[in-house]
């Protein structure tokens, strides 16, 4: 099974279910999981899916961004790719079947021009609204926040 690209920030995580005077266990109960997850999450043994990793802001009343240890820009798109066990025409068929992108001729050259920075030429993405739609589709395709993918 891929492993998700952030990490949780431990200390940040323990100091912020302090903060609102919760213990693992209530976060347990808030997020409707078991506690030793929550105690591996803060042993840093195991990070959170996006679905958990948004349930665990909640229980804590934090933005998901807040609990997130890498940098800003560390992780690649490719990293990203890798991690969600995709190839780049895996992504580019997801894409096509997705609403936000049907109708565009989206091919793994456009995926992997894409990850190295070169421009991609498409009658969707001249529109901001759209392509911020793609952006939010290619970000369910990796499992990530829209955030991790727009660091990449």
């Amino acid at each position: 099974m891929p492993q998700p690209v952030w990490k949780i920030d431990t200390t940040k995580l323990a100091q912020m279910w302090k903060e609102r005077g919760l213990s693992p266990e209530d976060v347990a109960d808030r997020m409707g999981g078991v506690c030793p997850l929550i105690h591996y999450y803060e042993a840093g043994v195991h990070s959170p899916s996006v679905s958990d990793l948004g349930d665990l802001a909640w229980a804590l009343g934090y933005a998901p961004d807040d609990l997130i240890a890498s940098p800003r820009g560390e992780v690649s798109l490719v990293d990203l790719r890798y991690a969600a066990d995709l190839t780049a025409a895996s992504v580019a068929a997801r894409l096509r079947r997705d609403p936000t992108g049907h109708g565009q001729l989206i091919d793994h050259r456009k995926i992997r021009d894409l990850e190295e920075g070169r421009k991609v030429a498409g009658k969707m993405l001249r529109r901001p609204k759209a392509s911020g739609l793609l952006t939010g589709a290619l970000a369910r395709t990796y499992g990530v926040l829209p955030r991790v993918l727009m660091d990449a």
